[in-house]
């Protein structure tokens, strides 16, 4: 499920390379950045497209969690 539009407006969690600190988005926001900078250790992140779908798969659960229209 790349990039699923179901995901755009549910806020996913990515956790920082070097210090693990959580950075919590919406779906859209990270559909559309290429880098972003940790909030905690203020390292410059990127991050490509698959590790996009990749995020978009481990929270693909809350489709049908957040959204009882899901079947």
């Amino acid at each position: 499920m790349p990039l699923s539009p179901a995901l755009h407006q549910v806020i996913l969690a990515r956790p920082c390379p070097n210090c693990g600190h959580k950075l919590k988005k919406r779906g859209v926001w990270f559909k559309t950045v290429s880098r972003y900078l940790c909030e905690s250790c203020r390292l410059h992140i990127a991050i490509n497209y698959l590790e996009k779908v990749q995020l978009f798969d481990a929270h693909a659960h809350l489709i049908r969690k957040g959204n009882p229209d899901c079947g």
